[in-house]
């Protein structure tokens, strides 16, 4: 056989007929950015297309990327249950929400997915310790783990009426984050935070929530209301800037007059190191965004 050259004068050898007109498709899962491994692919696909690649000098065989539909003529079907066998449904069926808006054509990336497959066993470390033992405590939730779920309640509402899956599920991310840096335990808050995820993850909310006790499915529970009122913030964390350059950061009530945070803020210590225990030239205020001193 003759070599025939391909797109980008890349040259390669095939006993099967192309139409170099509009390239050799190529699946993504032997992709790394424009590096085609083609010593893998033709192994995969040797009882369909015998072909030996003729890479570039540096031993690199690098291609064109495009966005384009799965086909079995193109060879870029990515089989579902492989994907399942190592991630499981729960992680696919959110990666696919994932992706990108609905509507939106997204290319199939399996890089991608250990984002949501860390975001699944984050979620189990939240309630489940290394031993397997339930974390779950039945006490009072804090504010600050009360706004966090109310605020995903409200978003993950917002979102599947818009069918903006990828959002919501972005806004479960957010959430989990919070609270495991919060250390919170709290039952109020965790069960609401299964059914609000059952939708998106059926599997592992609904083994979590056999754990806390339920006879009954989850996704039999009652939706939980999200209240817009934990939402409100009554104190805000003030950049200090001196000089314009920040130099620390103080949490004062939104309602505090304007008068006592300055003399709070003369007060720390940081700014006193930078003041040199001077009376500054002017000071800014501007109340929930940042506090200024010109010395």
């Amino acid at each position: 056989m003759e070599p025939i050259t391909g797109p980008g004068n890349r040259e390669f050898v095939g006993e099967l007929e192309l139409n170099l007109t509009e390239g050799i498709h190529l699946p993504i899962q032997f992709l790394n950015g424009d590096i085609f491994d083609y010593s893998s692919y033709v192994k995969s696909v040797n009882s369909i297309f015998h072909a030996l690649f003729v890479p570039d000098s540096d031993g690199i065989f690098r291609v064109d990327l495009v966005v384009e539909k799965m086909s079995k003529r193109y060879g870029n079907v990515v089989n579902p249950d492989d994907v399942i066998d190592q991630y499981g449904a729960d992680c696919f069926r959110m990666y696919e929400m994932f992706l990108g808006p609905i509507d939106a054509s997204k290319p199939w990336d399996t890089k991608g997915i250990t984002g949501v497959s860390g975001f699944l066993r984050k979620l189990w470390r939240l309630m489940v310790d290394d031993a397997g033992q339930l974390k779950v405590e039945d006490t009072p939730p804090a504010a600050g783990d009360l706004k966090i779920l109310h605020r995903c309640i409200l978003k993950v509402e917002d979102d599947v009426e818009r069918l903006s899956f990828n959002t919501a599920v972005s806004a479960f991310m957010i959430a989990v984050n919070g609270l495991t840096e919060s250390g919170c335990r709290s039952k109020a808050v965790m069960e609401p935070l299964l059914i609000i995820l059952a939708p998106f993850a059926p599997f592992i909310t609904e083994e979590l929530w056999s754990m806390l006790g339920h006879t009954e499915s989850v996704h039999r529970a009652a939706w939980p209301k999200g209240d817009p009122a934990l939402l409100v913030e009554s104190s805000f964390n003030y950049p200090v800037s001196i000089n314009g350059k920040v130099r620390t950061n103080v949490e004062f009530p939104l309602d505090m007059p304007k008068a006592d945070m300055e003399q709070a803020t003369l007060a720390l210590d940081v700014v006193l190191k930078w003041t040199e225990g001077k009376a500054p030239k002017k000071v800014i205020i501007v109340p929930g965004r940042i506090i200024n001193i010109v010395i």
